[in-house]
């Protein structure tokens, strides 16, 4: 993935459509995220129409995975791993996965993930109002290792503090090697705690009209490069499908993406 990478979530109503922009933009942008209704609509199909159209840029499948993780005599035999391993050489480069169900779900998921050499892109907190509720729960450096000795799995945690489920789920993705994260463009001081924890890829929602701050793009990509690093990439969606010329949207994107890594580099 190229540095401070731009890649279009394609959430569009129908496969055609999804098809349809992937050939349009995705020559300009960076890679595409396609959602679970897509997949219900389609069928694993679309992944390699898109992949036909993107070349090999990244493909991320946002299943957000959240079920049983169940490690077995022979190996991972839960929910995760079984619908993790259907990505098997379906075009997707990258999966998301939620880490509020605990360690071993986690832990299958990761594990699954690099069975079928695609990357896991784990949750500590998403963009929405009210998702606080359950993100910011108190949660304990020490609940987290105990949680994990009990359930069987014997990881190295950082030695950084915890103070909520969002910092746990950054220090379980690190014991667990994740490929990076999922993390909100709309809430940059979580990005700091992000960065605080973790050198990997942060992956960002949140461009354009979901930015509560009465930021410009511009803006947004600026303050967003400045805390995250050039390893990372910004996800966008409507301010390019939605645009009157989506082509131009996407071009505009990646001059303001030039500009401000142009700033970041001191070049």
């Amino acid at each position: 993935m190229r540095d401070y990478a731009i890649v279009l979530a394609a959430d569009l109503p129908t496969s055609e459509e999804v098809v349809s922009i992937a050939r349009l933009v995705g020559p300009i942008l960076d890679g595409i995220k396609v959602a679970t209704a897509t997949l219900l609509e389609s069928g694993l199909d679309i992944l390699g129409k898109i992949r036909s159209e993107i070349g090999s840029k990244p493909l991320l499948v946002d299943l957000k995975v959240a079920d049983i993780g169940f490690f077995s005599r022979t190996g991972w035999e839960g929910t995760n791993a079984k619908i993790i391993g259907k990505l098997a050489n379906s075009g997707a480069t990258h999966v998301t996965v939620h880490g509020f169900p605990g360690p071993v779900s986690v832990a299958e998921a990761v594990a699954a993930a690099k069975e079928v050499e695609i990357g896991a892109l784990l949750l500590p907190l998403m963009s929405h109002a009210g998702a606080r509720l359950c993100f910011s729960r108190h949660l304990q450096r020490s609940d987290l290792m105990y949680a994990s000795e009990k359930a069987g799995l014997k990881l190295a945690f950082p030695e950084h503090t915890c103070t909520d489920v969002t910092e746990g789920i950054l220090l379980l993705g690190e014991a667990l090697d994740v490929e990076g994260y999922i993390g909100p463009a709309t809430r940059p001081q979580d990005l700091q705690r992000y960065r605080a924890i973790t050198a990997r890829p942060i992956w960002c929602p949140g461009f354009g009209r979901q930015d509560r701050q009465g930021r410009s793009l511009e803006e947004q990509f600026r303050q967003w490069a400045d805390i995250v690093g050039p390893a990372s990439a910004a996800i966008v969606g409507s301010a390019v499908f939605k645009a009157p010329d989506p082509e131009s949207a996407a071009q505009e994107l990646v001059e303001i993406r030039d500009r401000v890594a142009s700033c970041m580099s001191g070049s």
